[in-house]
């Protein structure tokens, strides 16, 4: 029997579509496997179709819930096709003892062994790869999985001393220039602050973490709101979100009266403007000049136009001008070509504000810290990589 784990959205995005594909065609073979699935979205009925006794849908769980069922498992699957910024869910199972079977490529590469490899397969489709690997790993014997999960535990062991708290807050007291015994105020300012996906989770672990050793830590901005008020607020939004300066005066007021030593942005573009930007940095130009200003990259909306169909680092084409950002339309459809070409220039206030403005610009991978030092053309001393640390 093998255990399955995956945990994610059930999105065509995250690949899930081709995991529905994998599991009815493994159950079509008679492959002796159980797989647990965690979380919810817009593809939980095409889970429903799927009747046979060894899926196990759970609905959304915390961390802590999921580590339960952990004991059992054998294999994660990863949740996504197209490139991340940092796999932490990847990390995470690695963090249980758990191997990660996806494809060995990005910088996800690390937290892949090469038996768990999708290339490993020689088929097409991604369902095709996870049915033959699967197959291949359910047929081994007990004594073959003891020794194979000997040698996995060792790498794991020796993978993992990167991704700790401590060595997240190592690496921070080196970027902020600090000695363990200094305290700061830290403002972290993000679209939305409640934990809804994992970029405001991360916050949260964060704000934790740095609290942790005696720093203080302030969140601010919006929740993010319920799916149906979503979709109604994202198309006022589209409209009131260029003028956001509510926000900005808001944050002003924030700035008056905490004096914050660093104005960490988290995440803009969904709710907040560069407007932000340029009001920290006014602030800090006549209040607190050595205030200073971070930026975190955690996805590709501020390179790539389709991130979600981003599925090769060489489309993501540098420096961030019309023609390359562009080169990333691939149809013939009038409306998500003016679609393109709209958000081409609304990111330019982003472009220009970001490279001026802010002091250091961190990401959680190297490869991405590339892509924003080449696409805003920012100086190499002040692109940082800065990678997540395990969750708990």
């Amino acid at each position: 029997m093998l255990w399955l784990l995956f945990y994610w959205r059930l999105e065509k995005e995250k690949w899930f579509d081709q995991l529905v594909l994998a599991i009815k065609e493994l159950n079509k073979r008679k492959v002796d496997f159980e797989i647990f699935i965690f979380w919810k979205w817009s593809l939980e009925s095409e889970l429903f179709d799927v009747h046979d006794k060894n899926v196990h849908y759970f609905w959304w769980k915390p961390l802590d819930e999921i580590k339960k069922y952990l004991p059992n498992i054998d294999y994660c699957l990863m949740p996504s096709e197209f490139l991340e910024t940092f796999w932490l869910s990847a990390l995470n199972a690695l963090s249980w003892w758990v191997p990660v079977i996806w494809y060995k490529k990005w910088w996800l590469e690390p937290f892949i062994f090469q038996e768990c490899n999708l290339f490993l397969a020689k088929w097409n489709s991604t369902s095709e790869r996870i049915v033959s690997i699967v197959e291949k790993l359910a047929k081994k014997t007990n004594p073959e999985r003891i020794k194979d999960k000997d040698e996995l535990e060792w790498k794991i062991k020796k993978l993992l001393p990167e991704y700790t708290e401590d060595a997240w807050y190592k690496r921070f007291l080196e970027l902020a220039n600090m000695k363990d015994e200094d305290k700061k105020k830290i403002l972290i300012v993000s679209d939305f602050v409640n934990k809804a996906w994992w970029i405001e989770t991360y916050i949260h672990d964060v704000k934790n973490l740095l609290e942790s050793h005696w720093h203080e830590v302030i969140l601010r901005w919006s929740t993010l709101p319920s799916w149906f008020k979503w979709k109604w607020k994202k198309r006022l939004w589209l409209v009131l979100f260029p003028f956001n300066f509510w926000s900005s005066n808001s944050l002003k007021k924030i700035l008056e009266d905490e004096e914050p030593d660093i104005i960490w942005f988290n995440s803009l573009l969904r709710w907040l403007w560069p407007n932000v930007v340029r009001t920290a940095w006014k602030w800090k130009k006549w209040n607190k000049a050595d205030c200073k200003l971070w930026m975190m990259y955690h996805d590709f909306w501020y390179f790539y136009p389709f991130p979600s169909q981003l599925y090769h680092i060489e489309d993501c084409k540098t420096p961030l001008n019309r023609k390359n950002f562009l080169s990333a339309y691939k149809w013939n459809n009038p409306i998500r070509k003016c679609a393109v070409w709209f958000k081409y220039y609304w990111l330019q206030p982003f472009k220009k504000t970001l490279k001026k403005e802010i002091d250091l610009h961190l990401s959680p991978s190297d490869c991405v810290t590339n892509i924003a030092r080449d696409s805003y053309n920012i100086s190499e001393k002040k692109c940082k990589s800065f990678p997540h640390f395990i969750q708990k």
